[in-house]
């Protein structure tokens, strides 16, 4: 009897460990970013289909920064992930700008376009904001993560706020690069007429 106990309490000690590494996760989810940087004041929650905006838009980047054009600039002209997106020195996305994105690639994962198909312009007359960061120190900080993002908020076009309000919280995806080093963010708020309240 004392031996099957022995052996039952190694089973349960066994398995909580196992249970113990299964919940840590390799990665911080989107609704974790959105958790953490609504408590920094940043109002957004997570979604399904800016979660898909940001892979595409990260894929369009990639593609960008993987082309012959890039591959044979000089050093200083190279787009890198850690230049692609910034506020003023940004060489895809800076603020109230994309450059460097040739047939509109960025443009449309964005949905930013001012025609074309459904998901190409439905975030065409929405604020958008998007951060590239290198989040290698922080893959298990949601909190740190936040931050990095926070910091490195860019708004890629100017939107129309004349007699509009911006609507909170926004809906935020994200994307991470195959190695874990770098996550995009993408936020998206409706705006809206002002009501005469």
């Amino acid at each position: 009897m004392k031996m099957a106990k022995k052996f039952l309490a190694v089973a349960l000690a066994g398995v909580l460990a196992l249970s113990v590494l299964t919940g840590c996760g390799d990665s911080v989810k989107s609704k974790d970013i959105a958790d953490s940087l609504t408590k920094m004041g940043v109002k957004v929650e997570q979604d399904d289909g800016v979660d898909k905006a940001a892979e595409e838009t990260l894929a369009a980047i990639e593609a960008i920064i993987a082309s012959d054009t890039n591959t044979n600039a000089g050093e200083d002209d190279k787009i890198t992930l850690d230049n692609a997106v910034n506020d003023t020195t940004g060489k895809i996305i800076e603020m109230n700008n994309i450059i460097n994105d040739p047939n509109s690639v960025v443009r449309k994962a964005l949905g930013m376009m001012a025609t074309g198909t459904p998901a190409e312009t439905a975030n065409a007359t929405k604020k958008v904001q998007v951060a590239l960061v290198n989040i290698e120190n922080a893959k298990k900080d949601a909190s740190l993560q936040a931050h990095f993002v926070k910091e490195g908020l860019v708004r890629p076009r100017i939107f129309a706020t004349t007699g509009k309000t911006v609507v909170e919280p926004g809906k935020l995806g994200t994307a991470k690069t195959k190695d874990g080093k770098y996550m995009l963010v993408v936020i998206v708020n409706d705006v809206v007429a002002k009501s005469g309240t």
